[in-house]
């Protein structure tokens, strides 16, 4: 492992839907771009990052257009942005596409709720990856930005789907944020987590800021 402390910020793509848009679920297999607001969000976050001197020394994205649209806006392209495909969205199956009234119809309200208040992945939709899957996925990178290999500054965007399982790198995390009801991430919003020297997990910073939230509070 690093030497020195090492940040990962964590962001969630910007909005993919503007007003009066059909509003469906969209995962890895429906790769759409941000809109306008989604843009603006990232520009929000380029200006927070430079407001706090933090010059990410990678920045990464899953391969989707909205991730790395996203990621280009906020780094203005500086480091030049990489693409890790850990760091897709889930691949929601048979609900992709669909609105959430389409999902509950077909496959029932409390399908929909247990992903939404509990992370817990339906086993008739058809989603390719079970939640063993994806924490591997979210361990993996994570791992792989411990080591340094990365250096000690990474912004990182992905998606809600698949960001919430880096709470499990913290011990009982998830679990707490599944109970408060906040272990979602908001369009645009991003958290942080820090691994120190001489520790051997990370520590969650922050979760689910907005993208002008100061980021100095979060690096104490």
């Amino acid at each position: 492992m690093s030497g020195a402390r090492i940040e990962l910020l964590l962001v969630r793509h910007g909005n993919t839907f503007g007003p009066g848009d059909r509003v469906s679920w969209v995962g890895r297999g429906e790769d759409l771009p941000l809109v306008e607001s989604g843009r603006a969000q990232a520009s929000a976050l380029g200006a927070t990052l430079k407001a706090a001197g933090w010059s990410p020394t990678a920045a990464v994205s899953g391969a989707l257009a909205r991730q790395t649209e996203h990621l280009s806006i906020a780094t203005g392209g500086i480091p030049a942005p990489r693409v890790d495909e850990r760091l897709d969205e889930v691949d929601y199956g048979a609900w992709g596409g669909l609105t959430t009234a389409e999902i509950e119809e077909r496959f029932g309200a409390e399908s929909v709720a247990a992903w939404n208040e509990r992370s817990e992945i339906p086993t008739d939709a058809g989603w390719p990856e079970d939640r063993r899957d994806l924490e591997a996925r979210a361990s993996a990178f994570a791992a792989d930005v411990a080591s340094g290999a990365l250096g000690e500054r990474v912004l990182a965007c992905s998606s809600n789907g698949l960001l919430r399982w880096f709470l499990g790198l913290m011990d009982g995390a998830l679990e707490r944020a599944i109970a408060e009801g906040g272990f979602k991430v908001r369009t645009g919003h991003y958290g942080v987590l820090l691994f120190e020297p001489g520790r051997d997990s990370w520590r969650l910073a922050a979760w689910n800021l907005p993208p002008s939230e100061a980021l100095s509070a979060a690096l104490q």
